[in-house]
């Protein structure tokens, strides 16, 4: 119901408009018959305008200017000479009154035109896009593949170094037996047999006594050279008393050997870290406390091993030269794990 009653308001309204304009357009069509001003000929196109803006068509319009005529031939009677340059002024004024519509007909076949061309465009850009997301997503694709690939393999790579070290601790651990059982034994027993022999033999033979005690002497040296090794490679104490009494150990043997005063630190609950991250933890230690032997020229460092609350932080700080780390870490320089 209310449908329709829109639809009687919209009638009445276009037949106010109408009737609005069809006088207008009589009045104005009488005053340029009469005058033929420019002035007024711009009042057709004017309400041609006005016309156009309302919604009216062409026919609408023949309509007012059919209306127009009546009127005005029935207000006027004239010659026939007068009567046929009246209807010539009253097709010029319905031509002028005709020219917005032409004009919007124009412009809309002009838009529509380039409508068209845009719309022809956009299908091609829609082309040209859809060309290029496919190939994007298999762009995707393939760097996501690579990337797997590339996951894979570091995670192999890690998996084989761990392996690596694994295999070279245990080694480490063999030889090291086997200089302090078995090469350390066999140095142990030619030094009794020296000293055995200097303390048997013949008082006069000072000469072999003093060779026996050169040779004593060197015995001795070998033995604790061997003796380190066996500890470097892998300290028997690591596993038989624990990782900070292995630590401190080496801290003060290095202090000895070296000349650089040590001081050390640890928090007492790293005895809690299983075999493998205690091992990772003294070779650290070892290594870095190697480098700064080598290269640092300090006179004091400092070993601390404290708790951390993602596990454990390993400090070794010298008071000695520093150098660039960037080049250490690329990977032109040598093989090496990088401790």
């Amino acid at each position: 119901m209310r449908s329709c009653w829109s639809c009687v308001i919209l009638d009445c309204t276009m037949t106010e408009v109408v009737s609005r304009l069809s006088r207008q357009y009589a009045a104005a069509l009488r005053r340029y018959v009469a005058e033929e001003k420019e002035a007024t000929l711009q009042q057709a196109y004017e309400l041609g305008c006005k016309a156009n803006a309302d919604g009216l068509g062409v026919l609408d319009m023949a309509r007012l200017h059919q209306h127009a005529l009546v009127d005005f031939f029935l207000r006027r009677a004239s010659p026939a000479e007068t009567n046929t340059q009246a209807i010539r002024s009253t097709e010029t004024f319905f031509l002028e009154a005709l020219s917005p519509f032409e004009a919007a007909h124009r412009g809309f076949r002009e838009a529509n035109l380039k409508l068209h061309r845009v719309n022809e465009t956009l299908e091609h850009r829609n082309v040209e896009l859809a060309r290029t997301n496919q190939e994007l997503e298999l762009e995707v694709n393939e760097r996501k593949r690579t990337e797997k690939a590339l996951r894979e393999s570091e995670e192999n790579l890690r998996s084989l170094s761990n392996e690596v070290l694994h295999v070279q601790e245990e080694e480490r651990t063999r030889i090291s037996r086997e200089l302090h059982d078995e090469v350390g034994q066999a140095l142990t027993a030619i030094n009794m047999n020296l000293a055995v022999l200097k303390r048997n033999g013949r008082p006069d033979s000072l000469g072999v006594k003093k060779r026996i005690a050169d040779t004593q002497s060197l015995l001795e040296q070998t033995m604790e050279t061997v003796h380190r090794f066996a500890r470097e490679l892998r300290p028997a104490m690591l596993d038989d008393l624990g990782l900070l009494p292995a630590l401190r150990s080496y801290a003060n043997s290095f202090g000895v050997r070296t000349g650089i005063r040590v001081r050390f630190h640890a928090a007492a609950a790293a005895e809690n870290l299983d075999d493998e991250r205690k091992t990772v933890v003294f070779r650290v230690a070892q290594e870095s406390l190697t480098n700064v032997a080598k290269h640092a020229q300090a006179s004091q460092v400092g070993v601390s091993v404290r708790k951390t609350t993602k596990g454990f932080r390993v400090a070794i700080k010298d008071n000695g030269r520093s150098f660039p780390v960037e080049p250490q870490m690329s990977g032109k320089r040598k093989k090496r794990l990088g401790l």
